[in-house]
């Protein structure tokens, strides 16, 4: 195994993201669910356009390396114009690159972000790849997220890659993994410590329930040691063995939502790479997360260590909430009841 030694490695596509700020969509909720309503046939006018390097992979090892983690990046890349635009980013950023892999034969990534009034919608295209996991250095992290097809086949080697070094595990599925089921993943879930997912994520795996505690102990039976769900601007919720935790999103203002989950899963991984409690992770997250959406696309926003300790001295009635029994639990949920999606 190669001497060097990583405090993270990401491993997951990026992408070009390509964002288009368009007014004239309408939001409506139908049978539950938030609904983009436009002119069909019709040509409508882009507000602002804008271009950049994303992919939640990516988005967490440049996150992960502002944090000040000696991080590196497994991913499978075209030979193209944005593969090597990635690629400088990386190394702008000082991610070790030992791990990309170059594909000649397919292009890279591409996501078209419609953004409308703070909140987006993604169109996600993966290339096809072949995912082979190269002999990692050790390492005292491993934050698995989004791949296209073919993903699995990596999870074999991963898995005794984990078991081989003890490292830690955060998995923050992606829209294949998760379109695959629980019991798909399952050799990646026993072996997860932190499992990220959204709340919507959580219910397509779980069922519908609107209990965050119920949610998270039935993904905790599949085997992630803590379970962190996200629930957009209502805020978060961690469920693990240190305890039952609630955080409400960091005030600030909203330009864009791209990768505001990414910023706050790799912060959260980050408090915890840094020796902190998950109860400091919970405080860390969402300052990442908060500083991100004030930015177009998903790096641009995210945080060094000093500027989130930072922003936290300057508000210090931003606390976690400790879910220690069903009256305090009611009262959090009243609260988040009232908050718009």
């Amino acid at each position: 195994m190669p001497k060097s030694k990583y405090d993270i490695i990401a491993i997951g596509d990026p992408t070009i993201d390509t964002f288009l700020f368009v007014d004239d969509i309408e939001i409506k909720k139908i049978n539950g669910q938030l609904k983009a309503l436009i002119s069909w046939g019709d040509k409508l006018p882009v507000q602002k356009f804008a271009r950049t390097v994303a992919g939640n992979a990516a988005n967490a090892a440049v996150g992960s390396s502002r944090l000040g983690l000696k991080t590196a990046f497994y991913t499978v890349l075209a030979h193209d114009t944005g593969g090597r635009e990635i690629t400088h980013k990386m190394r702008k950023e000082k991610v070790a690159t030992d791990y990309i892999v170059i594909d000649e034969d397919h292009p890279t990534n591409a996501s078209t972000v419609l953004s409308h009034e703070g909140e987006r919608t993604i169109f996600v295209y993966h290339e096809h790849r072949k995912y082979v996991l190269p002999k990692l250095a050790t390492a005292d992290w491993v934050y698995l997220t989004s791949m296209g097809v073919g993903f699995e086949k990596i999870y074999k080697d991963l898995a005794k890659y984990l078991d081989k070094t003890k490292a830690k595990l955060a998995f923050n599925p992606g829209t294949f993994q998760l379109r695959k089921g629980p019991k798909f993943n399952k050799l990646i879930l026993e072996r997860t410590t932190v499992l990220s997912i959204n709340k919507e994520e959580a219910q397509s795996w779980v069922g519908k329930s609107e209990d965050f505690e119920v949610l998270s102990k039935k993904l905790q039976k599949m085997g992630p040691e803590t379970v962190v769900i996200t629930d957009g601007r209502k805020g978060a919720y961690s469920y693990g063995p240190e305890g039952y935790y609630y955080i409400p999103e960091f005030p600030g203002p909203r330009i864009e939502a791209t990768g505001a989950g990414d910023g706050f899963t790799t912060a959260y991984v980050g408090a915890l790479a840094n020796g902190l409690t998950h109860k400091d992770a919970m405080r860390w997250a969402p300052v990442n997360a908060g500083n991100v959406v004030m930015h177009v696309g998903p790096q641009e926003g995210l945080l060094t260590k000093k500027q989130i300790l930072s922003k936290l001295t300057r508000q210090k009635h931003f606390k976690v909430i400790e879910m220690t029994d069903e009256k305090i639990k009611s009262k959090v949920a009243a609260a988040v009841g009232k908050m718009k999606d």
